[in-house]
């Protein structure tokens, strides 16, 4: 068996990991019926959880999660029952054993103080303005938290839930409204989804909500969205409908949940999250006008969506396939701007996609995507499930064409509707529908860590009058199967080649009378691979000019900031300037000039700053920022950073680069910028990057400043990064220890993983004690904190080497001084003697 990376210092499996296999099945779910009493002052409920199962066996007891809930009372078929809960499992004994086929109802009543699972919010001193909601977050597996339930993905049942809150809030919960009822201050409403789905999705949602409805085919969609904010939420929202049309037609089956709600909620700790029917979403994303001129918020709108068709309808059958729920919804993404803006916006955020995951792989780990061994299902929701899952969907779609590709989706997903898969789900309807057996592609790309690394030479044959294709895998272990697409243009036309790599080196030949034009390989990089490619520098220009598709043009970008050459810069100049070409292309070539560090790469770069485009104009502050020290470039950034751009990201970016600049004046540029408003903070973020670049302790105390719970949220969680990387170069790392430490225990959660983040950055064993003494609670930021100390204790010995180094350095240096004097004392005895 291939092993693609054979050297691992910092595995997936922490050393507490444990292999996860789905539970024995002795009940099954049927119907669960929930009612919760909420009390907002208290953060707690009172509730009762009615569950009718069929027994898969002979049963004499059934047991629940329940973790972290006081149990009241337990009542089976209407009689009261004996039971055992020791805060993570609930055991009810039944007055009588139950046959295989039998059903009953077992009736739980409970209170609980949620920590997880629920999360009850409301303002303080920190955070005057934060609104009182409540909201639940199940996946993957904190619905045990705030109701007793047999937790798992397989596990699916109908649902009602009859939610009771101050009159003045209104709620949402899975399927239709039956009730909405009224009593002195206080109102009830039920929810009730006929349909089977899983525990995790369970939802509520309570709060003050405006409300916006829309109609997408047979079913209605409905935005719940803070008061006031209404175009804000329909910036994000207005293409669902187009989104449902287009995801009925690739999957071949209607939106399956009858009507759809989606819902904005305050400091939520996901971006998203797919509850049947009634997906939540982070209020971090509602933008106004000037922000939707460079920000969509339409790839998470489209990736919950895709959800009710991957992950509701069809659910894993447990989470070490979760790459199911999430690679489908991920790639959605990517088939939605396809759809609803351009193949080149798809093939960019397949970049965007790899560019993740192969840094997860370089920074964290590398690990199949189906792993099994580890210490909590979250711990799989990383960049493997999501981004390389939904690149492993790509590549299947290269590999069998489109045509083939959608017919395999349509029949997985008539297959499975309604029930729990595994990957070999997916690889039967490929064999169903087209005949293949790929058990070896989803062995080597999804069951095996790691992925093909390339390296091709082309270069053009005068002797043998063909294009010669050098092909290695130069990734450790066996080869893998695959194929490369190379494109040729010769004499005005193109022609198409795939080949077939089956060994670790290959060469091929494609017959051409002359040396052509331009050799394309993999020109829209469907590979889920990485690609080194040598070719005369020539084609590079002409691709980056002329290729057959964006991609190809931009990733000839950075091979032309590499050559530097005079004509390479000056294709790179042209294409940036280039307002027909793609905005990716445009930013790659930015890039490239700002690598090359010429003064006609410079030149070039202030050419171009006020080009149309504001992605392409980001890009270009962004490369000024490699000029250090250059007053000029400084100047047109201090100019930009101080004056205003109508994109706020592009504000933000060029305050980011005039602090890499480290010139005079920079600091009197910045600080006014901290107080400078725009959507997530874009500005401020960029002038707390720009603070951290100047290096000088005079941005210390303003980054401090920062960290504090005035600062607006995104700005903070930067803040907290760049004091971490200038701490050390201002002599401030005790300092930094102390601020980190407290910001370990902040009340809200994305502060706290930016934070953890921050103390793996500061490198010093110090926080070591912090992380581990916190009390985390959330999978993710427990998994955080313990990467973050396994780097920590590793820098430790690698700190103490260097000092024994440079102790050890400083004492030969001493011997040897003292052995010169000696010389030299013992020359001079001798020449007095």
């Amino acid at each position: 068996m291939p092993h693609l990376l054979l050297d691992d210092p910092h595995p997936f499996a922490l050393e507490t990991a444990t292999p996860h296999y789905a539970a024995d099945r002795h009940v099954a779910a049927r119907h669960l019926a929930l009612a919760l009493d909420l009390d907002f002052e208290k953060r707690a409920l009172k509730g009762t959880a009615t569950h009718t199962l069929e027994a898969i066996r002979e049963v004499k007891s059934v047991t629940f999660d329940a973790v972290e809930l006081e149990l009241t009372s337990a009542r089976v078929d209407g009689k009261p029952a004996d039971f055992e809960h020791d805060g993570q499992k609930l055991t009810v004994h039944l007055p009588r054993a139950v046959k295989k086929g039998g059903t009953l109802e077992v009736k739980l009543g409970y209170r609980a103080t949620p920590r997880r699972g629920l999360y009850f919010i409301a303002p303080d001193a920190d955070f005057p303005k934060r609104p009182v909601q409540a909201w639940t977050q199940g996946q993957d597996e904190d619905s045990r938290f705030w109701f007793p339930c047999l937790d798992a993905p397989a596990q699916k049942c109908s649902s009602e839930l009859t939610a009771t809150f101050p009159k003045k809030m209104t709620a949402l919960s899975n399927g239709v409204l039956l009730s909405d009822v009224v009593k002195g201050d206080r109102r009830s409403q039920r929810f009730h989804l006929d349909a089977p789905h899983s525990p995790y999705l369970v939802t509520l949602v309570v709060g003050e909500f405006e409300t916006h409805e829309a109609k997408a085919g047979l079913s209605i969609v409905r935005t719940f969205f803070p008061k006031g904010r209404k175009a804000d939420a329909l910036r994000c929202v207005a293409r669902t409908p187009q989104m449902v049309a287009l995801f009925e037609k690739l999957t071949g089956r209607a939106y399956p949940w009858g009507d759809y709600s989606q819902v904005f909620v305050s400091e939520f700790i996901f971006g998203g999250m797919e509850n049947t029917s009634a997906t939540t979403l982070t209020d971090l994303i509602l933008h106004d006008e000037r922000a939707h001129l460079d920000y969509s918020a339409e790839f998470l709108i489209a990736h919950e969506l895709a959800h009710q068709w991957f992950g509701d309808l069809l659910t894993c059958r447990d989470w070490p396939h979760g790459w199911l729920n999430e690679g489908f919804a991920t790639y959605a993404e990517i088939l939605w701007k396809e759809e609803g803006e351009s193949r080149d916006e798809a093939d960019h955020q397949r970049k965007v996609d790899l560019e993740a995951y192969l840094s997860e792989v370089s920074d964290r780990y590398a690990r199949p995507i189906v792993a099994r061994k580890f210490d909590q299902a979250i711990d799989l929701f990383d960049r493997h499930l999501y981004e390389k899952g939904a690149l492993v969907l790509h590549e299947l779609r290269a590999r069998l064409g489109d045509a083939d590709f959608f017919l395999v989706v349509k029949d997985y997903v008539k297959a499975h509707a309604g029930g729990a898969v595994e990957t070999v789900d997916l690889a039967r309807s490929v064999e169903r529908v087209t005949g293949k057996n790929l058990d070896r592609f989803f062995d080597e790309y999804v069951h095996r860590a790691g992925h093909p690394t390339l390296k091709v030479d082309a270069s053009w044959s005068a002797e043998a009058k063909a294009v010669r294709v050098a092909v290695s895998q130069t990734q450790g272990g066996d080869a893998l199967h695959l194929w490369l697409p190379v494109s040729v243009e010769a004499d005005g036309r193109w022609t198409e080649h795939r080949f077939e790599l089956k060994e670790k080196e290959h060469v091929f030949f494609v017959p051409s009378a002359r040396s052509p034009a331009q050799v394309s390989v993999d020109p829209r990089r469907d590979l889920l691979a990485t690609l080194e490619c040598t070719k005369p520098i020539a084609w590079w220009r002409k691709e980056l000019l002329h290729g057959p598709a964006a991609r190809a043009r931009t990733e000839a970008a950075p091979q032309l900031g590499k050559d530097g050459a005079a004509g390479s810069i000056e294709a790179l100049v042209k294409c940036l300037l280039s307002e027909k070409e793609f905005w990716g292309t445009r930013a790659a070539a930015a890039k490239a000039l700002g690598s090359a560090r010429s003064p006609a790469a410079k030149a070039g770069l202030l050419q171009a700053v006020a080009v149309k485009h504001p992605k392409a104009r980001r890009a270009v502050m962004a490369a000024l920022g490699e000029f250090r020290g250059d007053l000029a470039v400084a100047k047109v950034l201090s100019k930009l950073a101080s004056k205003g751009d109508p994109s706020g990201f592009v504000e933000g970016e060029a305050a980011r680069s005039l602090g890499k600049t480290k010139t005079p004046g920079a600091l009197e540029t910045l600080l006014p910028l901290l107080t400078r408003e725009a959507f997530q903070d874009a500005v401020q973020c960029g002038a707390i990057d720009g603070l951290a670049a100047l290096q000088i302790p005079a941005a210390w105390k303003p980054l401090v400043e920062a960290t504090r719970p005035k600062m607006p949220p995104v700005a903070r969680r930067s803040a907290v990064g760049a004091l971490a990387r200038l701490a050390e170069l201002v002599d401030k790392k005790a300092e930094a220890v102390d601020v980190i430490g407290e910001l370990l225990l902040d009340s809200q959660y994305r502060m706290r993983l930016a934070t953890i983040d921050a103390a793996a950055t500061l490198s010093d064993e110090r926080l070591i004690g912090p992380l581990e003494s916190a009390p985390f609670l959330d999978g993710r930021e427990k998994r955080a904190a313990r990467e973050a100390v396994r780097k920590l204790r590793a820098h430790a010995p690698a700190k103490e080497l260097a000092s024994l180094r440079e102790s050890l350095e400083k004492l030969t240096a001493e011997v040897k001084g003292l052995r010169e004097k000696l010389d030299g004392q013992g020359a001079k005895t001798r020449k007095a003697r």
